[in-house]
């Protein structure tokens, strides 16, 4: 682990211990890929707090710092890491029993691995309308198997094309492969509900607690 900060005199006696602990292990490296990092620097050569820049022209491509475990990709644990993953639908989901929250004819789903202790924020964006009746659809939003929030659209009703955002907050507890979900019914007397360019966005926007 590097050693912090040093003031060095005209009289100081540069050290191989200097070296190490002040300059290479508090450096900002850099390597090509991952590869090529992942090949200089292993076991004990492996410090926590090391920072990687690679410059690999790709999805790689940015800062990496070790956290002891593994390279994070990242400006660092307090700062928010972006769009973590995103699905597009353009064709016409839809169900036609209301109060029964369904799937829907096309899956609206994604999966992403989560981190523990980092807060999400998930958008869905969608033009929805119910017919056979005036009250509107709902929409739930599933993460991992359970609810985690209902949404109710009043007074939609047939061929009164909408465009809707609707936004959750979700703090992990236990980093995973999660299912995002979200299922829709027509409410009360609506007897179907289309849903039409559908796009469910998960964004990591910060930490909820200390890094795990």
């Amino acid at each position: 682990m590097g050693s912090g900060f040093k003031p060095f005199t005209a009289a100081s006696v540069l050290t191989s211990s200097d070296v190490n602990n002040y300059l290479m292990e508090q450096s900002v490296m850099f390597f090509a890929t991952t590869a090529a990092r992942d090949a200089a620097l292993s076991g004990a050569a492996l410090k926590d707090g090391m920072v990687a820049y690679v410059g690999s022209n790709d999805s790689s491509e940015g800062l990496y710092t070790y956290n002891g475990t593994s390279w994070r990709k990242g400006p660092g644990w307090n700062a928010p890491w972006g769009q973590i993953a995103t699905s597009a639908n353009t064709g016409n989901v839809t169900t036609g029993t209301h109060t029964t929250m369904q799937d829907g004819s096309v899956p609206m789903t994604l999966t992403t691995t989560t981190v523990t202790n980092r807060r999400y924020k998930v958008t869905m964006d969608h033009q929805h309308y119910a017919s056979g009746g005036a009250n509107g659809v709902q929409r739930r939003l599933l993460i991992g198997g359970a609810t985690a929030r209902d949404y109710f659209h009043l007074g939609q009703t047939v061929l009164l094309l909408n465009s809707t955002s609707n936004i959750a907050f979700y703090n992990e507890t236990s980093g995973q492969s999660r299912i995002f979900k979200v299922q829709i019914a027509a409410y009360n007397t609506n007897t179907a509900v289309n849903d039409n360019n559908f796009v469910l966005n998960v964004e990591d926007i910060g930490p909820s607690g200390a890094p795990a």
